[in-house]
């Protein structure tokens, strides 16, 4: 019991917000890929903001994905070396 950790009721609101966006979005795919799928058609018809997408997309991927793939690489191979 020590171990327990203890939300304020604010963590636990948005705790059971994230659930129940998470259970919609598994209930109703169709709808979330719909809506996704208007928000990226009127997010290209803005060229400025979809070049700002793109370009953080690229940011994301060189000092975050690309770092960490690149550790588990190094860590995979330090620990299959022979003693």
């Amino acid at each position: 019991m020590e171990n327990e950790i203890i939300l304020t009721p604010a963590e636990k609101a948005y705790q059971r917000i994230k659930d129940g966006v998470s259970t919609y979005q598994k209930k109703y795919p169709e709808k979330c890929k719909e809506k996704n799928k208007k928000w990226m058609d009127k997010l290209k018809e803005n060229e400025e903001q979809y070049k700002i997408y793109l370009q953080k997309k690229k940011d994301y991927y060189n000092n975050v994905v690309k770092p960490k793939r690149e550790q588990a690489k190094k860590d995979k191979e330090l620990n299959n070396q022979p003693l």
